[in-house]
């Protein structure tokens, strides 16, 4: 097991990317009725089941005798790997491709109980039934020829693996600008919200204020003197108005500016989104959830 040699252990890591490809596409179209291509890549394989598979491999082998450690060091490592990967795309970006928070038992959305189970259960799989003819198959073939097979895969992988980088750092860099519009939009509309409270109350105050003025020393004075002030409180009022009027104006041009930049980032979001949204159908953004949503339901109407 540990003599092979690196062309060897790549290839079995790349026969096991596609067979996790296969089990989570198929699992995936089933639930979905429809064909998924899933994963983080464009080409038939999922590097984390390929990762994961060489770790619990090299971890679990040396127990083979004993298929309760496999199953228990192999669901550990598995589940360890997948919260680190995790948590590593969600911090570089910005996307959680698979969110376990309506589990049960659950950390943080990348890892719960249900999943390490079955991690546990693919270790024992993998170990006792898969690995031993996948490597008899490998180790069959002339040395040249898998050589030659894993360098091509190499490329395309490297290749597929750099274009899928480059749309999601093209994405993050659009979510940071949508994060910074939503807070602007937030922020002015709840000064929209602000005006509209203090316009109805500096109306009510100046209003309640002249009135009693009014009322307390005018009382014995001549009616024409009554109208003056009520006049004057008019214009007082008029002149207000039409002071928060303007700011109001001001106000939801910025809010209709800074939706028409969000409709567009939304535009721009469209090609590197759907790859992330359609791929994985439970991915999301980790800041945006109505965002999220609005990309869905376009992409799906493309």
């Amino acid at each position: 097991m540990y003599y092979y040699h690196f062309h060897q252990w790549l290839s079995f890591f790349y026969f096991y990317c596609f067979f996790g490809w296969c089990f989570e596409s198929t699992y995936v179209s089933l639930k979905s009725h429809k064909f998924i291509n899933r994963g983080f890549m464009k080409g038939p394989w999922l590097p984390l089941y390929g990762s994961g598979a060489i770790c619990v491999l090299f971890i679990t082998l040396p127990f083979q005798q004993d298929w309760r450690l496999v199953y228990l060091i192999g669901a550990l490592a598995a589940t360890l790997l997948e919260y680190v990967v995790g948590t590593a795309m969600v911090s570089l970006f910005k996307v959680r491709y698979w969110d376990y928070s309506n589990r049960k038992i659950q950390l943080h959305g990348h890892i719960c109980l249900s999943s390490t189970i079955a991690w546990g259960f693919l270790s024992l799989l993998m170990v006792y039934v898969v690995h031993e003819p996948v490597a008899d198959f490998i180790l069959s073939l002339n040395n040249d020829l898998v050589m030659a097979i894993t360098f091509f895969i190499t490329v395309f992988m490297v290749y597929d693996f750099a274009n899928a980088f480059r749309q999601a750092m093209d994405l993050r860099a659009l979510i940071i600008q949508a994060e910074k519009i939503c807070l602007e939009l937030g922020d002015r509309l709840e000064l929209q919200k602000d005006l509209l409270k203090s316009n109805m109350e500096e109306r009510m105050t100046i209003m309640n204020s002249r009135i009693d003025y009014i009322q307390n020393y005018w009382n014995d004075q001549l009616e024409d003197k009554k109208n003056e002030m009520q006049t004057a409180l008019n214009e007082q009022l008029i002149q207000t108005e039409e002071q928060l009027a303007n700011f109001e104006w001001m106000i939801e041009k910025e809010i209709y500016d800074l939706k028409s930049r969000m409709e567009k980032i939304r535009e721009h979001m469209l090609l590197p989104a759907s790859r992330p949204l359609l791929q994985n159908p439970g991915a999301k953004f980790t800041t945006l959830k109505k965002e999220t949503k609005i990309l869905k339901d376009r992409l799906k109407r493309k």
